[in-house]
C-alpha cells in the first residue's frame, strides 16, 4: 500500500551548529529544478531528426519558504539569528512517508507580519544548495518550552523624529539579504555529470547587500495633514508591535530607533490615508541592536 506525504502532517527542523530545532510552521514549501539545454540532432546524414537532443548536468539553487509564529517563548529565536547573520544551515522536512533534506540553506527574505488583533508571525524565504529525499535527521534535538504563547499586539507604536504617528492602519517590516551564488558550472563537472547525484550543484554564496524597509499607513486627518506628500532622507524611525509596550515586559517586534529615508504619499479612498515608504540607511555594527524579536 502506497504511503503519501501530506503537508499538514509535515514536521520542520532546522540544524545549525550541530543543534536541531523543531519549528511550528503554518506553511512550508520547497523546490529545486534542473537546468536543461537542448541542441540540434539533425545532421547532413540525419535530416529526419527534427527533435532536439537534451543535456542536463546542473541544478539551479533550491528555494524554500515557511511561516512561524512569533511566540513569547524563545524557541524560535534561532530563525532570527540565521536571518540577521546570513548564516548557512540545513533544513529537514519529515512526513509519515519520507524525510527531505534541504542542504546549504540561506535566508534571503524575512517579513515580520504585523496585523491588528492577529498573532505576530515571521515569513521566511530562502535559497539552498540541494534537495534530497530518504535522509536521516541529524543534530542534537533541542528541548522546547512547556508552553506556547502567541504574541497578539496590544497596540502599534510608531515614532518618526520622536513624534508618535497617530491613527495607524497597517505596518510592514521586511529584511532582504541579497546573495549571489558562486559560479559552479565547470567543464569537468559537465563531463562527469551523468546522474542527478553527480550533477553540478551550487555550494557557496556571498552577500552583496541588505535592505531593511517597510511601510507605515495611517489615516490622514487635520492633525497630521502637514506630513502628507513630504520626504526625509535622515529621519529617526522606531516601530514597536507586541505585548507589554513599556519597559522590560515588552514581547514582540522592535525596530530602531534608526536612521531611515522615507517618502510620504497621500492615498485616496473612502477614507483618505497617508503612507510612509521607508528604508534604513544606517549601518549599525550589530543589526540585532536595531531589529529585535524580543522573547522571554
Amino acid at each position: 500500500m502506497a504511503n503519501y506525504s501530506f503537508k499538514k502532517e509535515a514536521q520542520v527542523f532546522i540544524v545549525s551548529g550541530g543543534n536541531r530545532h523543531k519549528l511550528d510552521v503554518s506553511s512550508v514549501d520547497f523546490s529545486q529544478t534542473f537546468a536543461e539545454a537542448s541542441f540540434p540532432s539533425k545532421t547532413l546524414h540525419t535530416q529526419t531528426n527534427v527533435f532536439e537532443s537534451s543535456v542536463i548536468n546542473r541544478a539551479n539553487p533550491a528555494s524554500f519558504n515557511f511561516v512561524i509564529p512569533a511566540l513569547t517563548e524563545a524557541d524560535f529565536t534561532i530563525v532570527e539569528t540565521l536571518l540577521l547573520n546570513v548564516t548557512e544551515f540545513d533544513m529537514f522536512v519529515q512526513t509519515a512517508a519520507d524525510i527531505f533534506k534541504i542542504a546549504g540553506c540561506v535566508i534571503t527574505n524575512g517579513s515580520f507580519v504585523i496585523e491588528r488583533s492577529q498573532p505576530l508571525s515571521i515569513e521566511i524565504e530562502g535559497e539552498a544548495s540541494r534537495v534530497t529525499r530518504g535522509q536521516t535527521l541529524t543534530g542534537s534535538l533541542q528541548s522546547r518550552s512547556a508552553s506556547r504563547t502567541h504574541t497578539i499586539p496590544q497596540k502599534l507604536i510608531v515614532t518618526i523624529e520622536g513624534t508618535t504617528v497617530p491613527n495607524i492602519v497597517s505596518l510592514t517590516l521586511e529584511l532582504q539579504n541579497d546573495i549571489n551564488w558562486t559560479p559552479y558550472t565547470t567543464v569537468n563537472g559537465a563531463i562527469s555529470a551523468s546522474t542527478p547525484n553527480t550533477s553540478m550543484y551550487p555550494s557557496s554564496f556571498s552577500l552583496s547587500k541588505k535592505i531593511l524597509s517597510g511601510s507605515i499607513t495611517a489615516y490622514l486627518t487635520n492633525i497630521n495633514a502637514s506630513e502628507a506628500q513630504t520626504w526625509n532622507n535622515s529621519a529617526q524611525i522606531q516601530i514597536k508591535a507586541g505585548n507589554g509596550l513599556s519597559g522590560s515586559s515588552f514581547r514582540g517586534f522592535n525596530f530602531g530607533p534608526a536612521t531611515c529615508s522615507y517618502t510620504n504619499r497621500a492615498n485616496t479612498g473612502d477614507v483618505f490615508l497617508q503612507s510612509y515608504d521607508w528604508r534604513m540607511t544606517e549601518n549599525p555594527s550589530n543589526l540585532a541592536t536595531e531589529l529585535q524579536y524580543i522573547t522571554d
